[in-house]
């Protein structure tokens, strides 16, 4: 049953006659009689009975003539509801958001999606890569920014979109002011990690490991908060990504140096059973947008990828 068919049965019934309201609907009367014996067809009755001077309803037809005009409305409002939902995305969205990008991803991305799409109720998830992975494929996120995996995610589809590369943060020494420097370079230094499992410390494990070396590792950590406050203190370097200490470079409480062939590339996965949503669909193209943004406007030091 379509608002169409029931548009034509009302005007008959406004009118009285076929003739009239094919008329009025700018329609030819066999053309009209063919809607209505469609219409009849699909409630499997009889909604009008001919006579000379025109037609009268049956009961059947009494019956839709009380609701045909209400549900005509709800169908139009349907409609418009429908194609409203198409154009502006609205709903819930999970969103799994890496530390590391606070200030250079996860701020801008989260101010400006809300104000291109002020429908959508966006849930933000902080996390490593390693939490977020885990949330994403039990259902709790829809999308999720993190680092890209060794193994294909499970209920997830993934696009890599930038590559980062790892620095070497600390008080500022000889060894700062290098343009770059080696793994074989770090390896007596007093080092401040994260705990397993994390990427960053199996990236940083797997980088000594091939030169057979054994890092001085003083603390070990669970949170970047703690990381960076160790550094800043002097306790130790850290090895992480150049995103992950912009601002403490920008305010000069660490001086950051590129780790020669150690990089990290970020992933953006998006849940098998919620990409064909409006509002997740526009956050996934959201988030590669203003990664290509901010990497052109050199606000990230990082280089974008097209996979």
């Amino acid at each position: 049953m379509d608002s169409q068919s029931l548009r034509c049965f009302l005007r008959i019934v406004e009118q009285g006659s076929f003739g009239r309201a094919a008329q009025i609907l700018n329609l030819t009367q066999p053309t009209l009689s063919r809607r209505i014996a469609s219409l009849e067809h699909e409630l499997r009755t009889q909604l009008f009975v001919r006579h000379q001077r025109g037609v009268r309803l049956t009961p059947a037809g009494v019956a839709l003539g009380k609701r045909a005009q209400s549900l005509v409305r709800q169908l139009e409002e349907l409609h418009d509801e429908v194609n409203l939902l198409d154009r502006e995305p609205s709903g819930s969205v999970a969103v799994g958001l890496p530390p590391s990008l606070l200030k250079v991803v996860n701020g801008p991305l989260v101010e400006s999606y809300r104000k291109k799409y002020p429908r959508v109720m966006l849930s933000a998830h902080e996390g490593i890569s390693n939490v977020l992975e885990e949330k994403l494929v039990n259902g709790e996120l829809d999308v999720a920014l993190m680092f890209a995996t060794r193994y294909k995610l499970r209920n997830a589809s993934t696009k890599i979109l930038a590559e980062e590369e790892m620095v070497l943060a600390k008080t500022g020494n000889a060894i700062s002011q290098r343009t770059w420097v080696t793994i074989d370079d770090i390896a007596s230094l007093p080092l401040i990690l994260y705990k397993l499992p994390n990427y960053i410390r199996w990236r940083v494990d797997v980088a000594f490991q091939q030169r057979g070396i054994t890092p001085n590792i003083v603390v070990e950590v669970n949170t970047i908060s703690m990381l960076l406050e160790f550094a800043r203190r002097g306790v130790g370097a850290v090895i992480a990504p150049q995103s992950a200490v912009v601002q403490d470079v920008e305010e000069k409480t660490l001086v950051a140096t590129p780790i020669r062939s150690l990089s990290v590339q970020w992933m953006l996965a998006i849940s098998h059973d919620r990409e064909h949503l409006p509002g997740v669909k526009a956050l996934a193209d959201h988030i590669q947008s203003l990664i290509r943004a901010q990497i052109k406007a050199g606000r990230w030091a990082a280089r974008a990828v097209s996979k």
